[in-house]
């Protein structure tokens, strides 16, 4: 008889042991989100390089030693000469980025083109964008962004031209540019306009992503009649550079975004303070502006994109504390977080919980 018992118990024992463990896993997922378990060892690997300018180069060099937190080796940029993949993907960070912190964002999107499945080598343009947040840290980096433009302009050339002359290849080179690196990029798209051997060889950009571009909005335009919305402007568009040299461009931006958005006291107030201006990256190109035709350029919200994260880079810190109030962060609703847009990794294990915008960066890459 203690037999049937026991065996007429077990099944409802066993539901409620089921059950606690659904509870238990639930709790985990909601405290430590997970984009994919692919995350932790991705099918599709993605070849990491370095680049840099840092210490005023005048050229930008091949970094050696090994990517963020020593997880993997850079790779040698002579290889990339020698090899000329198809297509690469060349990623430059924003304001105000050490060495250290410029990897780590490499290395985020390189775990976010590696979720999407999306095998593409990517070259990490390292800057020295400061490390000051102040108006004069700002103004600064706005200077060697200016500067680093050409220097970047040169080394695509020049991969371009070695693969097309040296190896007989047409390669594809993408520019992925956050924040302040978007200036990075418009000045490239300058200086490859001045390149006369990039012109005759009718060489171009497949594609721009800008990822909450901390420029003004109407510098994309074609005219420098649209400016001098600010005393700030400097009167210089990038619009015609835009139409002549690249394939189809595409600015992400986010009417949320914590650093572009106009603010009241006492939340703190970055790019309209810095600039008298809104920002590319806040809310698209400003209207009635004469922008590049629309077959190149387009304006994507990517607000909902950007998690409720405040911690982007699992450094156990709020990204954007509020200097004001202390101990208080300025992130807590979709789409305020202005370092996600890489994407977003686990304080605990170090690898990717989200993917930000990258996941809009890829599906343009597959269907422009």
């Amino acid at each position: 008889m203690l037999c049937v018992n026991v065996k007429k118990q077990f099944p409802l024992l066993r539901i409620f042991e089921i059950l606690a463990f659904i509870l238990i896993i639930t709790s985990l997922l909601q405290a430590f989100p997970i984009v994919n378990t692919a995350s932790a060892q991705p099918a599709t690997r993605v070849q990491p390089y370095e680049i840099t300018t840092r210490g005023n180069l005048p050229y930008p060099t091949g970094v050696q030693g090994n990517g963020y937190n020593n997880k993997y080796p850079l790779l040698n940029i002579q290889q990339l000469f020698n090899d000329c993949p198809n297509e690469i993907a060349i990623i430059v960070h924003g304001w105000p980025l050490n060495e250290a912190q410029a990897k780590e964002r490499f290395d985020r999107a390189k775990m976010s083109l590696e979720h999407n499945h999306y095998s593409i080598p990517i070259v990490g343009f390292s800057w020295d964008s400061g490390t000051e947040i102040s108006r004069d840290g700002w103004n600064y980096a706005k200077k060697i962004a200016n500067q680093d433009g050409p220097k970047l302009a040169h080394f695509i050339f020049n991969y371009k031209d070695t693969c097309k002359h040296q190896h007989n290849k047409d390669v594809n080179v993408r520019l992925v540019a956050h924040s302040l690196g978007s200036r990075v990029v418009l000045s490239t798209l300058e200086g490859l306009n001045k390149i006369t051997a990039w012109n005759t060889n009718h060489f171009n950009i497949t594609s721009v992503h800008l990822m909450g571009a901390a420029v003004d909005d109407e510098e994309v335009s074609r005219s420098p009649l649209d400016t001098g919305d600010s005393l700030l402007d400097d009167g210089i568009v990038y619009g015609n550079f835009i139409q002549r040299e690249v394939v189809h461009f595409f600015n992400l931006y986010d009417p949320e975004d914590n650093m572009l958005k106009p603010a009241l006291f006492p939340s703190p107030v970055y790019y309209p303070y810095f600039e008298g201006d809104s920002a590319l990256g806040y809310h698209g190109k400003q209207a009635g502006i004469d922008s590049p035709s629309s077959s190149i350029y387009r304006d994507i919200d990517v607000k909902n994109e950007i998690s409720n994260i405040v911690d982007s880079d699992g450094d156990h810190n709020c990204d954007l504390p509020n200097p004001f109030i202390p101990d208080s962060c300025t992130i807590d609703a979709i789409g305020e977080n202005h370092l996600g847009y890489f994407g977003f990794r686990s304080a605990v294990t170090g690898m990717l919980i989200d993917d930000g915008a990258m996941n809009v960066v890829v599906n343009n890459w597959r269907n422009p």
